[in-house]
């Protein structure tokens, strides 16, 4: 999954790491976890979260795409793999300075419907459902194993279609619209915020999430 989306963004803005995560690698209570931070020429910072936890029967990938340069959805992207089974989540959040509109809009779901033959995954009640796009996709199954590159090509393909049109923005103030939904996670928690703070505790999750996972401070 993570590939699909390096590379393309490789090979448009390029990518430049950011150094200085004092948490780039967290080794404890038997999960493993690498993060790393990339500055998008002209356009924001893309992070990467690999992960590997019971004795590497589990392993998981993230990537985080915050735009500040266009007014973009926050994009967040996991793949979660189990022996025999794999579980897809590509999601996109309302951190927008302007409504997106609606033509935008069904470029995503033209990617979602593309799949809808796909086992749903059942992420549960959060807060933060009120502002995940209804085009977001979340699947789980032995199918998926065959098709989790196509389908990330696919909705990366529209987010490239979006960023395309997309306007210009004050990166200050859509920073301050990504850390709107950061400080969400911290006050109503969030499966990935709530695991980091029992590994590192509540200080370090906060440098390392505004720092080098979404980058809004």
């Amino acid at each position: 999954m993570q590939e699909v989306i390096l590379s393309e963004l490789h090979s448009l803005y390029g990518l430049r790491p950011i150094s200085g995560n004092p948490y780039a690698k967290i080794d404890r209570s038997g999960m493993h976890i690498r993060i790393t931070t990339y500055e998008i020429r002209n356009l924001g910072h893309l992070s990467v979260i690999d992960m590997k936890a019971m004795l590497g029967l589990m392993k998981m990938e993230s990537v985080v795409l915050s735009a500040d340069t266009k007014d973009l959805p926050l994009f967040s992207a996991d793949l979660i793999r189990f022996p025999g089974k794999q579980t897809l989540l590509l999601e996109f959040y309302d951190n927008m300075l302007e409504p997106l509109s609606e033509n935008t809009k069904e470029s995503y779901r033209k990617a979602k419907n593309k799949y809808k033959e796909l086992p749903p995954y059942g992420t549960g009640q959060h807060w933060y459902d009120r502002i995940r796009y209804d085009f977001s996709f979340a699947s789980s199954g032995k199918g998926l194993k065959e098709k989790e590159r196509a389908i990330t090509a696919d909705y990366f393909n529209a987010y490239l279609e979006n960023l395309a049109t997309a306007p210009r923005c004050d990166p200050g103030e859509k920073r301050i619209k990504t850390a709107g939904y950061v400080e969400g996670l911290f006050r109503n928690g969030g499966p990935a915020a709530d695991q980091f703070r029992k590994l590192i505790g509540d200080d370090a999750t906060r440098d390392v999430f505004e720092k080098y996972i979404f980058c809004c401070r």
